[in-house]
């Protein structure tokens, strides 16, 4: 751009004499119309800001502005400029779901046709850049500067509270007001994708491919690529497969530093920790299914009780699911995002579980240590949410007859310190400056074993045992320290919140799942009651039909109909109770075959059954419910480790 431009550093533009020497006299942006081309926008910007601010200060900026989305019906077309613009419509349009929305997430996107309709009617899709005043400069300073990550958490604070703004296309905007939308929606996005739910420890991307996976019709194995593109049809999902790929492989990996509990299985090569997982096969080649653990900790009792989000007119991924256990102090969560990052360790689940069972049986949480799964290693709680995660070494007898130098065997490294990047940065500049002499490698897949040998200087220095420990972890780099001041998740609401305390996030995940058995319930029992008032329907009509109550034959339907509601018959409850049209037709259109005294003793059965069901429901507390799942899910867990011995 610059040599395009013919800009030079430390140059002042605002001399009219120097402005000249420019090739051109302005940029127009053309960048994606998604949430990536403002931040692309806001790069280009705040490039010219840092280096040549009176650029902006003269119109120096404009952007050319293309649809996001187009919703059309018939000859009709809607262009919509941001997500809000659409969302905004729809829920004021009763007819909205008869039109068809396409999503375009690139240029490319756009058609010849489309492009020439753009550049003909240049001016409306041309937005200039005002600099007002310093509050302009101020604002692209904010969103920009590294030091000011905390004035980038107010900002976002403030702008969560903020109502919806119209998003349709301007003709002029200020720099503050392009922060304000466009790099604010790009900052939201962001987080979502750098930082989980506290409800089911899930980002966006790992809810879509859950969700996917969950509503398919058989748990046979999936090509990782083949969801992926799945995933990526069906939810709405608006960036690359291959991104899509590398989510799907991560909830599947369970060496030590990742998932405690694997939602999908691996079947196939899905790296090792040799490699930090980077070492997985290609997705053409490598399968995937859920775990036979997923469903008892998402049970399927919730599905229809979850807020499912909508997107060009298809349902998607729900807001959040309702694990039975808060799953990400199980598997834990890291992530950066704008002005937040987020580090939550890991947990063991037994652990987990059983502090779950102390709070519904009114009891506080008891403190967990940090666990992570086939890590042999030492966690050790060090300060106020401040731990040190050592490896482990041993001295070991030379192979070599009267060798004077010290031999020290490693099997095990820090959790997330990977295999063959520990020896390139840590081993081998060992070996370069002289503190080791040579080492070999006999790692298996699961396991690391380093034999080093200490040079004859460094076997000197540690041939007392005293302080040889401190001298060794060091050296070897076998020690990292943890600090969990920053457990930020967005809370059930949708509002970022740093949590304190471990029992902070047990808690908030307790009360949502509380209230997610308290509407199981309701729905049971609502759901119950009206299958039973159904087959109640059925009986009475097969028994008033054959006892000449009620005559089928020589009248119309609405006769029919009219005389089954002064007999009190209802519309059918199992579709009122589905908010569905409902009518008399599951008793009009009975069959011949179904009235008949075997089919009345088995809708009586049916009746015996379903009140049955009812009585059960309505006599189950939450915390009953609760407890069954929780046993269900520790039989599997206990299961899946039999699996693994």
């Amino acid at each position: 751009m610059m040599r395009i431009l013919g800009l030079k550093y430390g140059e002042d533009y605002s001399i009219a004499e120097n402005r000249a020497k420019l090739r051109y006299g302005g940029i127009i942006i053309l960048t994606d119309q998604d949430e990536d081309g403002s931040h692309i926008k806001g790069l280009i910007i705040n490039f010219l800001h840092t280096f040549w601010p009176q650029l902006l200060h003269s119109g120096f900026v404009q952007s050319f502005m293309t649809p996001l989305l187009k919703a059309r019906n018939g000859s009709e077309t809607i262009s919509f400029y941001s997500m809000d613009e659409y969302k905004a419509w729809r829920a004021n349009t009763s007819n909205a779901d008869k039109y068809t929305v396409k999503y375009y997430k690139g240029l490319g996107t756009s058609t010849s046709k489309e492009a020439r309709e753009y550049f003909s009617n240049f001016e409306k899709h041309l937005v200039s850049f005002r600099y007002e005043d310093e509050e302009d400069g101020e604002s692209l300073r904010m969103v920009f500067d590294k030091r000011r990550a905390d004035d980038r958490k107010e900002w976002i604070n403030k702008m969560l509270q903020t109502d919806f703004v119209d998003h349709t296309i301007v003709n002029e905007a200020s720099y503050k007001e392009f922060v304000d939308n466009e790099l604010f929606r790009y900052s939201l996005l962001d987080l979502k994708r750098s930082i989980p739910s506290v409800v089911d420890g899930l980002k966006p991307s790992q809810r879509k491919v859950l969700h996917t996976l969950l509503r398919r019709s058989s748990n046979k194995e999936i090509k990782v690529n083949q969801l992926a593109a799945a995933v990526a049809l069906n939810e709405a999902y608006h960036h690359g497969e291959n991104a899509l790929v590398t989510t799907i492989v991560r909830l599947a990996q369970d060496f030590v530093g990742m998932n405690n509990v694997c939602l999908l299985e691996p079947v196939g090569q899905f790296g090792t920790r040799h490699e930090g997982g980077n070492d997985a096969a290609s997705a053409r080649y490598i399968y995937t299914k859920l775990s036979p653990i997923t469903r008892q900790i998402f049970p399927a009792a919730d599905d229809d009780l979850l807020n499912y989000l909508q997107e060009e007119n298809q349902q998607i991924e729900p807001e959040w699911y309702c694990p039975i256990i808060p799953m990400v102090l199980v598997n834990g969560a890291e992530g950066v995002g704008t002005g937040w990052s987020t580090l939550i360790l890991s947990h063991n689940i037994n652990d987990v579980v059983d502090n779950v069972r102390r709070m519904i049986d009114g009891n506080e949480v008891e403190k967990m240590a940090p666990s992570f799964s086939d890590f042999s290693g030492k966690i050790e709680e060090i300060g106020e949410n401040s731990y040190e995660i050592s490896g482990k070494y041993r001295i070991v007898p030379s192979q070599r007859k009267n060798s004077p130098n010290l031999r020290i065997e490693i099997t095990e490294l820090p959790v997330g310190e990977w295999t063959n990047r520990y020896k390139q940065n840590t081993l081998q500049a060992l070996q370069k400056n002289g503190y080791i002499s040579n080492y070999k490698e006999y790692h298996t897949e699961r396991n690391v074993r380093f034999l080093i040998e200490l040079s004859r200087d460094s076997t000197t220095r540690c041939r007392r045992p005293a302080g040889r420990y401190s001298e060794l972890m060091k050296k070897f780099k076998l020690c990292t320290k943890i600090t969990t001041n920053s457990m930020v998740l967005f809370d059930p609401l949708g509002h970022l919140k740093n949590y304190a305390t471990v029992s902070d996030i047990m808690w908030e995940h307790f009360h949502v799942r509380q209230r997610m058995y308290e509407r199981r319930k309701e729905h049971e029992t609502r759901m119950l009651d009206a299958q039973k008032r159904k087959v109640e329907n059925q009986l009475r009509f097969i028994e008033e039909a054959n006892s000449g109550n009620i005559r089928l034959s020589g009248k119309h339907l609405a006769e029919l109909e009219h005389d089954l509601i002064a007999k009190g018959f209802e519309s059918d409850p199992v579709k009122q109770w589905k908010n569905e049209p409902s009518d008399l037709s599951y008793l009009i259109n009975l069959p011949l075959s179904r009235l008949t005294i075997e089919e009345m003793q088995k809708l009586r059965n049916q009746v015996d059954i379903t009140r049955e069901k009812f009585e059960k429901v309505v006599q189950t507390s939450w915390q009953d419910s609760w407890i069954a799942d929780l046993k269900l899910l520790l039989r599997e867990v206990n299961n899946s480790a039999r699996k693994k011995t």
